[in-house]
């Protein structure tokens, strides 16, 4: 056996051995300071030099860790009653153009857009608001190129999925960034869209719970709640005349 390989051997002796004993030399101080680490950026530094200064950055990756979770609990605190707030609002509703409304004034209160499109929008609303129709080929084009089975979709938009997805008309954020959730009771109704200024505000990794349930109690209005009041569709009706 070469003097390489019993030089190898030992090392990795001694290697399982500090892996085994990790309190090693708790009982052996003497060669704490004895040992020297290579390092880049200070040269040969002790073993207890190195342990602190180890212990010091991971208690500075512990104090953000733990400030983003005190920012991300604050931040989802406003988010839970913000949505609470829209969500009773939306349950007051009589008819389905007054949820639509609500969700687009909070929207705007929050500093972003909200666009809801409904599959046969002209059957539902009377022929009256065809630019919130959109059709399951439509649909059908977004999901296949950006849901890949997920519940929702967050990030930037190409130029095309927006367009066929929201319509050439709507003033969307061009480099903005964007949320998109299904409308399903039972069937395809739509979609839900939230759309910020900001091209970083809605990102892949963002939890969508609150957007998800306000998701649900929206599809059970459009199951539910007809588009106008009768009294409304009469004035209207009168308007047009």
């Amino acid at each position: 056996m070469s003097d390489i390989e019993v030089t190898a051997l030992t090392e990795e002796i001694v290697a399982e051995f500090l892996k085994d004993n990790p309190d090693f030399f708790q009982h052996h101080r003497e060669l704490v300071d004895r040992l020297a680490i290579p390092n880049q950026e200070q040269g040969a530094v002790s073993l207890v030099h190195l342990q602190m200064n180890r212990q010091r950055q991971r208690i500075e990756e512990l104090e953000e860790e733990i400030t983003a979770l005190m920012s991300m609990a604050k931040n989802n605190d406003r988010t839970f009653h913000e949505f609470m707030d829209l969500q009773e609002q939306v349950l007051k509703c009589e008819v389905l153009e007054q949820v639509i409304h609500a969700v687009q004034n909070k929207a705007k209160a929050l500093g972003l857009s909200a666009f809801v499109r409904l599959i046969d929008a002209e059957q539902l609303t009377g022929n009256k608001l065809s630019h919130l129709s959109l059709t399951k080929e439509q649909y059908q084009r977004f999901s296949t190129n950006n849901l890949n089975g997920r519940d929702a979709y967050l990030g930037r938009m190409r130029k095309a999925d927006r367009i066929g997805l929201l319509g050439e008309q709507t003033p969307a954020p061009e480099m903005g960034s964007y949320v998109v959730l299904p409308l399903v009771k039972g069937k395809l109704q739509g979609v839900l869209v939230f759309a910020s200024e900001d091209g970083g505000h809605f990102q892949p990794h963002m939890d969508t719970l609150f957007l998800r349930h306000l998701a649900l109690v929206l599809s059970h209005l459009i199951e539910t709640l007809p588009w106008q009041s009768v009294e409304h569709e009469r004035i209207s009706s009168h308007t047009a005349q």
